[in-house]
């Protein structure tokens, strides 16, 4: 019985500091930021700072046009008839509706618009990663916004490396 346990305590022994002379490298990426920072990100939000104001412009437009409808209305609702004043509470109801499809339509848009962007600058900015992660020997990469780090040596942030690489690459 002695010698099984000194055997077995070797073994642990062992395979403790067989562990730790392969312990796993690990790094992390902060994706939010490379999004942002990178060349890509910033051409990307441009564009897309552009598509909301114009999507803006249009809805500030369609919403002048109401308040001008609601204003008439108040004005000359004195002067109306009941068949009159249903007539126009109604066409107003319908140009509110077509003013509310348009502000959601508009919302669409731009998160379909962003959507594509990120998506598109996710996939290159993974193989960014990956060639990154495999010259500098990490086992895993974590997206640092995704993953609670309580602690991460400054050395394991690859962020900086990955804007630069990405850029460089899309150029």
């Amino acid at each position: 019985m002695k010698k099984f346990f000194i055997v077995s305590l070797l073994i642990f022994v062992l395979a403790g500091a067989a562990y730790a002379a392969e312990k796993p490298a690990i790094g992390y990426v902060n994706l939010h930021r490379v999004l942002l920072e990178s060349k890509v990100g910033k051409r990307n939000k441009v564009e897309l700072d552009k598509l909301i104001k114009e999507k803006e412009s249009l809805i500030a437009g369609e919403e002048a046009k109401l308040q001008a409808m609601q204003q008439a209305f108040q004005k000359d609702q004195l002067l109306m008839t009941d068949a009159q004043k249903l007539e126009k509470q109604k066409a107003f109801q319908e140009k509110a509706e077509a003013y509310q499809k348009m502000v959601n339509e508009a919302k669409q848009d731009v998160n379909k618009k962003d959507s594509e962007f990120a998506n598109k600058s996710l996939a290159e900015i993974k193989t960014v990663v990956a060639a990154l992660a495999k010259e500098t020997k990490l086992n895993i990469v974590f997206d640092a916004n995704e993953l609670s780090v309580l602690y991460a040596d400054d050395g394991m942030d690859l962020t900086q490396k990955v804007i630069e690489r990405y850029d460089a690459k899309s150029k």
